[in-house]
């Protein structure tokens, strides 16, 4: 499993990556999805959210199946 946390601001308009654990048993497939990453800087880039799962998936070259993304709303009062 993936999991992705993404920061979403109504007030300013944008979704953010603001977290990528990884935890997968495989320690190899683990590292290699770890130095993909943070070769293209995913935490702390800002993402278009339509089909995001399928996009991060793709650029990681893992199933889209593992991928679990939440919102977290971070300027609701």
């Amino acid at each position: 499993m993936i999991e992705i946390l993404i920061d979403h601001s109504y007030t300013d308009d944008y979704f953010m990556i603001s977290d990528v654990s990884v935890k997968i048993e495989d320690v190899s497939e683990k590292e290699r999805i770890e130095k993909l990453v943070e070769k293209y800087n995913i935490e702390g880039s800002l993402v278009d959210i339509d089909n995001v799962n399928k996009r991060i998936a793709d650029l990681l070259e893992v199933d889209v199946s593992i991928i679990d993304i939440d919102t977290h709303e971070i300027d609701l009062y």
